[in-house]
């Protein structure tokens, strides 16, 4: 998202690189809206906790970077922006963006209910709301919180009961750091929680949010799972079907076809649905709303003039870029992308997301040609496999 006031122009979640703008600002910490921490050039803000998430999480070093903290305003040429808690994961903001004239707000990701972790988005009351619409479907909607952890949490024992580990897969960031709350806080059971999600628990331990766990990596972790008197949570792109013991139910508010499938759901989740969204904007009491992303941004857009009189735009990406010409392939840098990516991938047993591969070797300067054609590569050799199923790489 760019914005533009006069002279002064910002990037919000940027996914390229736009050297002619100086100033680029990071909502959160998942990896579809961090990648501007990759940037050299641009200053980077965000709070202190998301950029601590993205680095756990990345394992790599943010640098030309300044500090947004919840509720102060910093200038930026002839606008001030000011960050407001969005209620999502640790650290994530919406961007209020003050003009001489008048007011904007930036919600991406937003959560408009309050969880055992954290509040509900703050409302800044604004002229101008440009709006993620992060629902898939009008008809999708969540159900009362209390009720869906009360329901996991019943299923665990259960799970238990039948001598089966219970293991929740989740999103690492933010559902995650919720169960393992829900569990210390409604069982005495032991949660075992994979090590990317042990990492990102000490984030949020060194934030103040208070976490009792063990990293699965240990083996205190495997003593735990050998007894079965414990819960593990992992991420949703690993698998555990291979182990017969283990029985896997998937907790996201909105499921794949696969997850539907091969698991039990529950629909729990971090982000807002629509009906969150139409009481977040009512009560914000903007002249206007840009909505923006996926399917949802049309429906979102239709609702605000119907329900509540507001006017809605629907934003989209210009297409009006030529498509890049194909460049001939530099086999020995594409050697080189093959290696990494196999220093990557060595755990049996572990599937690692497409994505997230793709994000790591993207930050070593890799060209994402060169990347998907490494993959292909190293898939048609049998060095690699790919699983449809989890949109993940695994040993064979």
């Amino acid at each position: 998202m760019a914005i533009r006031s006069g002279e002064t122009r910002l990037l919000f979640d940027p996914l390229e690189s736009d050297p002619m703008i100086s100033d680029l600002f990071i909502s959160h910490a998942h990896f579809d809206h961090s990648k501007g921490f990759q940037f050299p050039i641009q200053k980077k803000h965000s709070t202190k906790e998301t950029r601590e998430l993205y680095e756990i999480d990345t394992g790599h070093k943010t640098g030309n970077w300044e500090q947004i903290r919840v509720g102060r305003r910093v200038q930026v040429g002839s606008v001030e922006v000011e960050a407001h808690d969005a209620g999502h994961v640790l650290g994530s903001v919406q961007y209020e963006i003050i003009t001489h004239n008048e007011n904007l707000v930036y919600a991406s990701h937003l959560n408009f209910a309050d969880t055992l972790i954290s509040k509900a988005a703050e409302v800044a009351p604004c002229d101008t709301l440009i709006l993620e619409a992060s629902f898939p479907a009008a008809s999708q909607r969540l159900p009362p919180r209390e009720s869906v952890t009360s329901a996991i949490v019943k299923w665990t024992l259960k799970c238990i009961g039948e001598r089966r580990v219970p293991t929740l897969a989740v999103d690492p960031i933010g559902t995650a750091q919720e169960l393992v709350r829900v569990f210390n806080t409604w069982t005495e059971l032991t949660v075992v929680v994979h090590p990317k999600i042990a990492r990102i628990n000490q984030v949020y331990w060194n934030n103040g949010v208070g976490l009792r766990y063990v990293d699965a990596g240990t083996e205190e972790a495997q003593t735990f799972i050998e007894e079965g008197k414990c819960v593990v949570i992992i991420p949703r792109r690993f698998t555990v079907t291979q182990y017969g013991e283990f029985r896997v139910a998937y907790i996201t508010g909105w499921p794949t076809q696969a997850e539907k499938a091969s698991g039990d759901v529950f629909a729990l989740s971090e982000q807002a649905d629509l009906e969150q969204l139409l009481m977040f904007v009512k009560e914000a009491r903007p002249k206007a709303v840009f909505t923006f992303r996926g399917r949802g941004s049309k429906i979102l857009a239709e609702l605000l003039s119907k329900r509540l009189g507001i006017l809605g735009h629907v934003l989209s990406a210009e297409n009006g870029r030529a498509k890049p010409v194909s460049m001939p392939i530099d086999e020995e840098k594409l050697a080189t992308c093959e290696d990494y990516i196999l220093k990557l991938v060595q755990v049996p047993d572990l599937t690692y997301d497409k994505r997230e591969l793709i994000a790591r070797a993207l930050n070593e300067g890799f060209k994402l040609q060169q990347i998907e054609e490494a993959l292909n590569r190293l898939e048609k050799r049998n060095a690699l496999r790919f699983s449809q199923m989890t949109e993940g790489y695994s040993l064979p």
